[in-house]
């Protein structure tokens, strides 16, 4: 794992999945480098895309993450849960890169991002950004500390006359 926050089974675990998720669901022909699965989780607002990259080509595929019964969204979600804690809240977005290049194909490399700070990208397929009461709600959900709240995140949740949750 690429990831210096990776402190228990429960996150292995989800990571894992996710993984057999993205090979299995978008890695059926054989011939990528890699595929990257990006994830912004902001309040209820869940937005997914696969980047295929094959050779020097990147492909873009969006994933349908509608409902609560999709299973990428659940497993994002899980994966934001096994994350939080009482001072930094969670990730706002995230990006797993499963590589095969010089490895065999059994035996993927993984790697995981996650983006507590920045201000997430949106997916290249998505309609509008993210509302500044799904800032809040995720604020909510995932208190941090009031210092850990990064200057662009409160400002886009106080300049909407929204209250800043904090700890």
């Amino acid at each position: 794992m690429g990831n210096d926050r990776l402190r228990n089974d429960r996150q292995r675990k989800t990571i894992d999945r996710l993984t057999r998720w993205l090979t299995r669901a978008h890695g059926a022909d054989p011939g990528w480098d890699a595929l990257v699965l990006d994830v912004l989780s902001v309040g209820r607002d869940v937005r997914l895309q696969v980047r295929e990259v094959r050779g020097g080509a990147t492909v873009l595929h969006p994933v349908d993450a509608a409902g609560l019964r999709s299973a990428p969204r659940r497993m994002a979600r899980a994966l934001q849960e096994d994350y939080a804690d009482l001072v930094d809240g969670t990730w706002l977005s995230a990006t797993l890169i499963v590589t095969v290049a010089e490895r065999r194909w059994s035996r993927p490399g993984v790697e995981l991002i996650l983006n507590y700070d920045d201000e997430p990208l949106l997916p290249a397929h998505a309609p509008h950004p993210v509302a500044p009461e799904e800032y809040r709600r995720h604020l909510h959900r995932y208190r941090r500390m009031d210092r850990r709240i990064p200057g662009w995140l409160r400002d886009r949740v106080a300049g909407a006359g929204l209250d800043v949750p904090e700890r």
